[in-house]
C-alpha cells in the first residue's frame, strides 16, 4: 500500500477509484483526452461528428471523466492518490502558470473557468483577506523577537508578504518581477537560511508534501519558523464518513492533488522536525470563491 506522503506512516486505506481527474490535468500532465474512438470510415466519422454536435449540450449535463484510485492515511487524515504522480509531470502543468496561454488551453477544456481567470490569485480582494490573515496569525503566533530575513517559498512576485520588518526573498523559478522591497531568487542553490520560511498554497500541489517540507527546513534557520497554509477542501464530517465507507463522494484531481486537514499539517511538520507552535482553520471570502484555509507555523529548534 506504500506510505503516507504527509506524514510518512503506512496507515493507510484504500478509497476506491473516486479520484476525479480533471480534463485539463489530464492533458497537461499525462497527454491524453476522453473522447470517442473515431472511425475508420467517413461515413461513419461524419455521422458520430454530427451526433457529437447535437448531444454537446446534453453531454455537459452528463459528462465522462478518468479516474484514479484515492487513499486516506488513518494517522494524519491526509488524502492521496494511491499512485503518485511524478515531479516532471506536474511541472507541466505549471509551465506557464497563470498565464494567457495556460488561462485560454484552461478555458477550452473547462469554460467555467473563464469567469475567474483574471481574478484567481490577482484579485484585490484576494490579496487584502489573504494577507490579513497572516499577518493577525503572525503577529500571535510569532515571539516577540526580531525577524531578520523572510523567504516566500514560490511565492510568485512576493505580494503575499506578511508585513513585517525583515529582509524579504522570494523563490521563484518563472520570470515574474518581484514587487517592490523583494529581492527574486531564481536558483534554489542560491538560496541561503532565513528567520521565517513560507509555504503558502504548495502543499496542496505537490506530489510528496513531506519530502518538500524536509527540504524546506533546510532553509530555514536554527530557532527559525516555517509557515504552511493550504485550503481545507474536504471537511472533517466527510473525512471520516470517507474512512467509515457511509460516504462516497468524487474528489477532484485538478492544480490541487492532496487534500489536507488541521490533523494532517500538524502531523507533516512534527514529522519533518519542527515544533508545532500553532495551527488554526478559519472561513475565508476571496471574492472570485469562498472556503476554509488551514494555517501553521513550525519552529526549528536551535540546537538540531
Amino acid at each position: 500500500m506504500g506510505e503516507c506522503r504527509n506524514c510518512g506512516r503506512s496507515d493507510l486505506q484504500d478509497l476506491g477509484p473516486i479520484g476525479r481527474v480533471a480534463p485539463f490535468f489530464l492533458k497537461r500532465v499525462l497527454g491524453m483526452e476522453i473522447r470517442s474512438a473515431r472511425s475508420a470510415s467517413p461515413l461513419k466519422q461524419a455521422i458520430r461528428d454530427a451526433a457529437a454536435a447535437l448531444t454537446s449540450v446534453l453531454s455537459r449535463l452528463s459528462r465522462q471523466f478518468a479516474y484514479t484510485e484515492m487513499q486516506i492515511c488513518s494517522h494524519c487524515s491526509f488524502i492521496q492518490t494511491s499512485v503518485p504522480f511524478h515531479d516532471d509531470d506536474i511541472m507541466r502543468l505549471y509551465r506557464d502558470y497563470r498565464s494567457p496561454s495556460y488561462n485560454q488551453e484552461r478555458v477550452h477544456y473547462e469554460p467555467t473557468y473563464a469567469a475567474i481567470a483574471a481574478a484567481v490569485g490577482q484579485d484585490e480582494a484576494e490579496i487584502q483577506t489573504r494577507t490579513t490573515a497572516l499577518n493577525a496569525f503572525l503577529r500571535r503566533a510569532l515571539p516577540e523577537s526580531d525577524l531578520i530575513s523572510i523567504l516566500d517559498y514560490g511565492g510568485s512576485d512576493g505580494k503575499f508578504m506578511p508585513a513585517l520588518p525583515a529582509s524579504k526573498f522570494v523563490y521563484e523559478v518563472s520570470n515574474i518581477e518581484p514587487i517592490e522591497g523583494v529581492v527574486r531568487v531564481s536558483a534554489e542553490s542560491d538560496l541561503g537560511t532565513y528567520s521565517l520560511v513560507l509555504a503558502a498554497h504548495i502543499v496542496e500541489h505537490v506530489p510528496h508534501p513531506l519530502g518538500l517540507i524536509r527540504k524546506l527546513r533546510t532553509y530555514v534557520a536554527p530557532g527559525g519558523f516555517l509557515y504552511i497554509e493550504v485550503p481545507q477542501e474536504i471537511s472533517d464530517g466527510d473525512r471520516e464518513g470517507l474512512q467509515k465507507g457511509t460516504l462516497r463522494m468524487d474528489v477532484g484531481i485538478h492544480e490541487h492533488i492532496n487534500y489536507c486537514s488541521v490533523l494532517s499539517i500538524s502531523s507533516l511538520l512534527e514529522s519533518a522536525g519542527f515544533e508545532l507552535v500553532e495551527v488554526e482553520s478559519t472561513p475565508v471570502d476571496i471574492a472570485w470563491t469562498k472556503g476554509v484555509h488551514i494555517r501553521a507555523l513550525g519552529r526549528r529548534k536551535s540546537a538540531d
